[in-house]
């Protein structure tokens, strides 16, 4: 399906010094500019605590924790980014796509124009 961009010789003026000519016909390059970016993640690990072994415990204490009932199992996040996913404007509307860097205050895009 074409979606057609709305662009016109006005909104050619206004983008000035910010758009160019592509390397095909019918291309427009322009920078877009970000509105909003999140940072992704790599998933949660699980992960399982259990207490130390209790000093001095009655047989039954030790039990439960040879048993395991003196554990818990955390998510834990490993703290590594995957990527961004990079909120933009165009056309008057907002678009979003996923980066593997991040983005400045503006990221390049190139146009078709029919």
């Amino acid at each position: 399906m074409r979606r057609r961009t709305g662009l016109t010789l006005l909104s050619l003026a206004f983008l000035g010094s910010s758009a160019w000519a592509g390397e095909g016909a019918g291309e427009l390059r322009v920078q877009a500019p970000v509105v909003d970016v999140e940072t992704i993640s790599a998933a949660p690990v699980r992960v399982e605590q259990c207490d130390d072994r209790p000093p001095n415990a009655s047989l039954a204490e030790l039990l439960a924790w040879d048993l395991g009932l003196r554990c818990r199992t955390e998510l834990v996040s490993s703290g590594t980014v995957t990527g961004y996913r990079v909120f933009y404007r165009w056309d008057d509307r907002v678009y979003s796509r996923v980066m593997t860097a991040r983005p400045g205050d503006t990221i390049p895009l190139r146009i078709r124009v029919d």
